[in-house]
């Protein structure tokens, strides 16, 4: 029970949003890489 109290307070917390972050930054490029591949799919 320490380690969930200990993934929970202040040090978990900078973790989490750092991982947030890197998802966000993945759905962002991967919707793009999508967009971009529908445009040049109905270029041709």
């Amino acid at each position: 029970m320490m380690d969930y109290g200990y993934m929970m307070g202040g040090s978990g917390g900078g973790v989490m949003f750092f991982s947030w972050i890197i998802y966000l930054l993945v759905v962002t490029l991967l919707i793009l890489g999508i967009v971009a591949l529908l445009k040049y799919i109905n270029k041709k």
